[in-house]
């Protein structure tokens, strides 16, 4: 039987349109670079990428006891901070000094100092830091307060990560009045309730490897009479990364250093050195710094211990 035109033409029409209607990949070739859907890569959570980047951004590098780390937080980041220091009593006392940083003529204070305070970030270069502090067991009668104030600049930018500037400067109140001079030139002992002044200080620290090298120069003014001009400190140091959390090293320190070459109100230069080791915990949360020092000059300290502590909220 022989088929009509009229219907031969409907039955290839009919076969075309449900040729196109079928998927494209039933003509396709297998694509083989493309993952099965099985095994596709699944998007970490909001909630999941959110506390990563937040335990990230609390973690701090605090490693020197005495030295300027060079650093400063993150905006908005939180760095609290905490120290406790003894310098052997009968030692020439002196003022106040910070958790990391002593100042000019400050880390002979007899007896006991303990520091409580904080930096945050005010923007990705710059900061405030604020620490009170008391002497609690030393030669004074009782407690005396001294108090610290001061913003900090990093000069480096933040993509250098092997060699950091940081600049900084502010108020001080002492835990001692310092040593002045009477009007027969004699040397007046300290004595608790000190004076106010105004400090200054820079701090390079560069890495090497495993190695750490960090130098700090720091000078300040005491608006009081009887007083040198300024009070100009130099410290350095080195330390190596023993394991992922440990660093042991050495620190130096020499105060008064205006005072070598010529007499003025604290009696002379001091100098002391000593071991340190710093401890990092807590997802690198969490900084110990801790370690002795003996003093190199008849006029130094015999013996200083400080522990600190810092923690990045």
């Amino acid at each position: 039987m022989i088929a009509r035109p009229g219907y031969a033409i409907m039955a290839v029409l009919v076969a075309s349109t449900a040729l196109c209607a079928l998927p494209r990949t039933a003509f396709a070739d297998d694509d083989t670079s493309a993952p099965p859907a099985s095994v596709a890569a699944t998007p970490a959570a909001p909630d999941q990428v959110k506390a990563e980047a937040n335990a990230e951004r609390r973690k701090i590098d605090r490693t020197w006891l005495y030295l300027d780390d060079a650093r400063t937080p993150d905006q908005w980041q939180v760095i609290g901070t905490t120290s406790i220091g003894y310098t052997t009593v009968g030692s020439n006392p002196d003022r106040v000094a910070s958790p990391y940083r002593p100042f000019a003529s400050n880390t002979a204070q007899p007896g006991a100092l303990i520091s409580l305070g904080a930096e945050v970030g005010l923007t990705d270069w710059l900061s405030l830091e604020a620490v009170g502090q008391m002497d609690v067991a030393g030669a004074s009668a009782g407690p005396s307060p001294g108090a610290l104030v001061d913003l900090r600049a990093r000069l480096t930018p933040a993509s250098w990560k092997n060699l950091r500037i940081v600049a900084s400067g502010g108020f001080a109140r002492e835990t001692w009045q310092g040593a002045s001079k009477s009007d027969d030139g004699d040397i007046i002992p300290g004595q608790p309730h000190g004076d106010n002044g105004a400090w200054a200080q820079a701090a390079i620290v560069g890495d090497i490897n495993r190695l750490r090298l960090a130098f700090t120069a720091h000078g300040e003014h005491v608006f009081a009479e009887g007083r040198d001009g300024v009070d100009i400190m130099i410290k350095a140091g080195a330390n190596y990364k023993v394991l992922d959390w440990l660093r042991a090293g050495v620190e130096y320190v020499g105060q008064d250093l205006e005072e070598s070459f010529a007499d003025g109100a604290e009696g002379g230069a001091r100098h002391f050195i000593g071991p340190t080791a710093a401890v990092q915990l807590l997802g690198e949360r969490l900084s110990l710094v801790a370690g002795p020092s003996i003093g190199l000059s008849a006029i130094s300290p015999q013996f200083l211990g400080r522990i600190g502590v810092s923690y990045g909220f």
